[in-house]
């Protein structure tokens, strides 16, 4: 009887052991998900940054280059400025009037789709079962 018990004894110890070493294995999955997540995002970021930097100085010589030929077609000095800037004005009015239907809307939409498509499948799944 008492072998019986020691031997109980020691393969209930055998499955804490084990359970505890399915736990720490499973944290360090989700910490290894949390870094390749963040690893991801940095890279994007970066990317991100880099490209829209050299989008802005594209721009901005363009802006000056149209400036200065408008400004030999209208024969002044900074006729082809205000035609620019005006441009960029009215650029600028027409997102604060529409910024909810063009930006808002669509960060939300490209930032959350990828969270509401998972819960739906993982709701879709679910009720499956």
């Amino acid at each position: 009887m008492k072998k019986e018990q020691l031997t109980d004894i020691l393969n209930i110890n055998g499955l804490i052991t084990k359970l505890t070493k399915f736990v720490e294995l499973k944290i360090e999955i989700y910490e290894l998900k949390v870094k390749e997540q963040l690893v991801t995002i940095v890279a994007n970021l970066a990317s991100l940054i880099l490209i829209l930097s050299f989008g802005l100085f594209v721009i901005f010589f363009c802006s000056l280059a149209l400036s200065f030929y408008l400004n030999s077609l209208f024969g002044s000095e900074f006729a082809g400025f205000i035609c620019v800037g005006g441009f960029y004005f009215l650029i600028c009015i027409f997102l604060i009037v529409f910024k909810d239907k063009l930006i808002t809307n669509q960060l939300f939409e490209a930032i959350f789709s990828d969270t509401l498509t998972d819960s739906d499948d993982e709701s879709d799944s679910g009720q499956q079962e």
